[in-house]
């Protein structure tokens, strides 16, 4: 980091930021967390807002579902209230009427006493013998009795109730065996009820704004506390602020759901003329075919439901300021802290520079001396490596005199055999020229191929420089080639398998010498460990274009813990007669030099070399 071209991370400014850089971090991390913790604020707030508005809403919905409910309750408790009135009249009639008929025993004078004590509203019947005794002005639904006569064993009076107009008393006399009917027209009695108590509710409030109005089903305003001259009117086609029929919407909602509805609507307030949005709740009560109901107007919802949301809001900020205020004070006393802590860290960092500046003055005298060190040591780790290529070389000489003498075994027994062979033709003077020449000639070529076998191990053995292609089978060929007579004369079969070959880049005469250390190794542990039967196996295949030569042999494996030192240089399992840089130097050339991968494993038999590139 630069300021004005000048690096901030001198030694002259750490100082500075070690007390600077706690007190900066401090800050912008409050500015985040209160940024999100006032952010996270408001979000509570919306969503409060939100659940506030939409539980205060259904609250007063529930204030509407219940001040209708009241009104069910207050219809059905006189209505209730009536019919026991009427129906203890009526009770009171049919004991009067039994007492009148105690002595009559004829039809024609049942039919005397009920033309007597019939009136506008009331009608007495007599069943006998399944025969109905009636005033044939007065229509009778005979299933009513029927429904009777199968009960009346077990009931000896039964009120019926019909189309909320006509109530029957149905009373067994049974010393008569007969059934007497009483008959009572509560017509007017219900219609008397339905007035008062549609002119009771639109007395009802439950609030400045809030009432309650009565239509039926066929839209017909039946009770209403600020349209008193519309009752008994169709409003079918009533509209609301926006157009809607919304009387014909509240009927139907009604209609639809017996256990009522919301509906919303715009209408204006009582002495008012501006249109507000309403919720209403209305609900049919079936018996009278009417729809009741109620409403409150938005706007009022609204202004609590804003008053509410003050509050909230008042508390939220108030929480907010409470929090700032604390994370000021820590604020503050997080940088006190931080200075402190940063004055001290100051301290310890300048018993440190001294004491670095004392080192660097060390330093300073040890590198005046270092050239002189470095130049001492890479001298003797030349000289350690000039040691391992000689002995290298002495070990590649060594293997290579070995291998020529096996070479030369042979040629030489042909070449003592024919010199045997001269001497002994001559002592016995038979020897002639053309015998002689033939002599030198078997002579000159066997000395001919011992000067080529010179020449191949010298070509073996000569470095390349320049990487070239070559097929694995040759450079295996070549290797083979130069031991083949020594395994011959050490009892040991080689078996050359050649599954796939392939041509790779590389140097062929230092990978033929990788694949030769392999076959000398393998012969050397044979021997050692005197093994009867002794073979050993050069494998070539390719698997996903990779070439992959392994040497096998039957000499029981290399032991575990000799694994991981295998390919050390100067590691050797031969004792006196083994360098350690054979199979270091054969690592190097495969990885390094032709970047393969040379690896090792034993199996159920010995050691098994893998070569693959």
């Amino acid at each position: 980091m630069y300021i004005r071209g000048e690096n901030v991370f001198t030694e002259k400014n750490i100082p500075k930021l070690i007390i600077l850089t706690p007190i900066v971090t401090i800050i912008i991390l409050f500015i985040v967390i209160l940024y999100y913790f006032i952010k996270s604020q408001n979000d509570y707030f919306l969503k409060e807002s939100h659940l506030l508005e939409q539980e205060y809403i259904n609250k007063q919905k529930v204030v509407l579902q219940n001040e209708v409910s009241g009104i069910f309750d207050y219809i059905n408790y006189h209505k209730k209230l009536m019919i026991k009135n009427i129906k203890k009249d009526m009770e009171l009639q049919m004991q009067a009427f039994i007492n009148l008929l105690e002595e009559q025993t004829n039809d024609e004078k049942y039919m005397q006493y009920i033309n007597q004590n019939v009136n506008a509203r009331t009608d007495f019947l007599i069943y006998d013998k399944k025969k109905l005794l009636k005033n044939t002005s007065v229509f009778f639904n005979m299933n009513n009795l029927i429904s009777f006569q199968k009960n009346m064993k077990t009931k000896k009076q039964s009120f019926i109730f019909v189309d909320e107009t006509d109530l029957y008393l149905f009373k067994y006399l049974k010393n008569k065996d007969i059934i007497i009917i009483l008959k009572k027209d509560i017509f007017y009695n219900m219609d008397d009820l339905k007035y008062s108590i549609a002119r009771w509710v639109e007395f009802i409030r439950f609030g400045p704004n809030n009432y309650f109005w009565i239509h039926s089903n066929t839209n017909k305003l039946i009770a209403h506390p600020y349209r008193q001259e519309d009752i008994n009117k169709d409003d079918t086609h009533l509209k609301d602020g926006k157009g809607t029929f919304y009387i014909q919407q509240n009927i139907k909602l009604a209609m639809k759901n017996h256990q009522g509805n919301f509906s919303e609507y715009y209408w204006n307030k009582p002495k008012e003329k501006e249109k507000i949005k309403k919720l209403s709740f209305v609900k049919l009560y079936k018996e009278w075919n009417w729809v009741i109901g109620t409403g409150i107007y938005m706007d009022e919802i609204q202004k609590v439901i804003i008053t509410k949301k003050k509050r909230l809001e008042e508390k939220i900020d108030k929480y907010i300021e409470v929090t700032i205020g604390i994370t000021i004070l820590l604020l503050l006393f997080m940088s006190f802290l931080s200075v402190m802590v940063s004055q001290k860290i100051n301290k310890t960092f300048k018993g440190y520079q001294d004491k670095v500046h004392k080192k660097e003055l060390k330093l300073k005298d040890l590198n005046q001396n270092l050239h002189s060190k470095i130049a001492l040591a890479l001298k003797e780790a030349q000289e350690k490596d000039r040691a391992m290529l000689h002995q290298s070389r002495l070990a590649r000489m060594g293997k290579m005199l070995n291998m020529i003498s096996h070479q030369w075994r042979q040629p030489l027994s042909q070449l003592a055999g024919i010199m045997m062979e001269l001497e002994t033709t001559v002592a016995f003077k038979k020897a002639n020229n053309q015998f002689v020449l033939s002599c030198a000639s078997d002579a000159t070529k066997i000395i001919q191929f011992m000067s080529l076998t010179i020449d191949d191990f010298k070509n073996f053995f000569k470095p390349e420089k320049n990487k070239e292609f070559f097929y694995v089978s040759k450079a295996c060929n070549e290797a083979v080639s130069l031991i083949k007579d020594s395994l011959i004369n050490e009892n040991i079969r080689l078996h050359l398998d050649i599954k796939n070959d392939k041509r790779i880049k590389g140097y062929e005469r230092e990978y033929a010498q990788v694949i030769l250390n392999f076959l000398v190794n393998a012969k050397d542990a044979l021997l050692s460990k005197k093994i009867k039967d002794a073979h050993i196996t050069l494998s070539i295949d390719t698997k996903d274009k990779r070439s992959i030569v392994s040497v096998k042999d039957n000499a029981q494996g290399i032991k575990e813990e000799h694994m991981d030192l295998i390919f050390e240089p100067y590691f050797s399992t031969k004792k006196a007669q083994g360098t350690g840089l054979g199979l270091y130097m054969a690592k190097m050339i495969i990885e390094t030099n032709m970047q393969g991968k040379l690896s090792v494993h034993n199996d159920e038999d010995g050691a098994v070399f893998k070569i693959v590139i």
